[in-house]
């Protein structure tokens, strides 16, 4: 997913020249851009981004008011690693003169939290413009983190001293699989279903909890997961023992409390792709392939209406909400 220095070169160009951004505020995300065709060097083409993921789900978001009134504009840049090196470059160019409808004090990041951290300082020794130059007091996505989140909440103190936004959860897809969610699941359209069996969370966390020991990003970056989970006070010095602590503390307690630290430290990515419905199949079309394609529109029309059922919502605890209000005000100086 990540861009090549071509594309890197072209992407970052097209969003500069993008009159989309004019007085906006620009928020740039994970997602991969292939899907979108002929875009290059191509501003009138990046309406057509919005629709891709991370970027339609975290329009759909939105609250009402922040969609109703310059609503932000959102650009997929690839990986984590590429969102944050646009981000920086769109810094620098606008700093040496370049032509942009991009303002760069209305420009905004928000990127997976992950297992691994990912440092924002981007070093090139043959580039005289610097980091430093751009005051941003965080040197990687863990040091956002926890500063932004007091453990599983947002912190309302300190999110305004952020341009680059860190999921408070691993992947953006833990907020697919959140305990408020039940209801909307059983009252949804279509039958929610993992693997062939009827979605039930609380199994979901049990598995994904029980198949934590295999995790191998988990059991190499243990020690960093631990200190953002600090807040728990656990002496846990081997992934088992983390597993049984939380087990025994928190599963027959708070299941919503339960869930969240889960996805502190495992990547719900691969349990929402085993997200299905029943379908009726096109005799006319191979059941397989159409089954796969069938899936994955599923999955992401889903997506969406939970999305909307999140900006409904309209929690200034949730951490998206909390995020772009956050953007939101310092964008327009608007209190949502």
């Amino acid at each position: 997913m990540s861009l090549t220095a071509e594309q890197f070169d072209d992407h970052v160009e097209s969003i500069m020249l993008s009159s989309r951004a004019r007085g906006k505020a620009v928020i740039l995300c994970e997602g991969d851009t292939d899907s979108v065709k002929n875009v290059g060097r191509n501003p009138s083409m990046y309406k057509q981004l919005e629709k891709i993921p991370d970027a339609n789900f975290y329009k759909a978001c939105l609250p009402k008011e922040a969609r109703r009134r310059r609503a932000p504009v959102f650009f997929p840049c690839g990986s984590r690693a590429d969102v944050i090196k646009v981000f920086f470059e769109l810094h620098k160019l606008v700093a040496l003169g370049k032509a942009s409808y991009v303002d760069v004090n209305k420009l905004f990041a928000i990127v997976d939290l992950d297992i691994q951290k990912q440092k924002l300082i981007i070093e090139n020794e043959n580039d005289q413009f610097t980091d430093a130059q751009v005051i941003y007091p965080f040197s990687d996505t863990e040091e956002i983190f926890l500063n932004l989140y007091n453990g599983l909440e947002i912190n309302h103190v300190s999110k305004e001293q952020h341009k680059i936004f860190v999921t408070g959860l691993i992947h953006k897809e833990a907020y697919f699989l959140l305990p408020e969610l039940k209801e909307f699941f059983n009252d949804y359209k279509h039958p929610i279903l993992y693997q062939d069996n009827a979605l039930d969370l609380w199994a979901l966390y049990d598995e994904i909890l029980r198949e934590s020991s295999a995790d191998q990003d988990l059991n190499k970056n243990l020690e960093s997961v631990l200190k953002r989970m600090s807040f728990l006070d656990l002496n846990c010095p081997t992934v088992s023992e983390l597993c049984h602590s939380l087990e025994s503390k928190y599963k027959n307690t708070d299941k919503l409390e339960f869930a969240r630290i889960i996805f502190l430290f495992r990547k719900a990515k691969p349990y929402w792709e085993k997200i299905i419905t029943d379908f009726k199949l096109n005799p006319e079309q191979d059941n397989e392939e159409q089954s796969k394609e069938q899936v994955e529109r599923f999955r992401e029309q889903l997506s969406l209406e939970i999305a909307k059922f999140y900006s409904r919502k309209d929690d200034n605890n949730f951490h998206l909400t909390a995020i772009f209000k956050s953007i939101y005000k310092q964008a327009y100086g608007i209190e949502l």
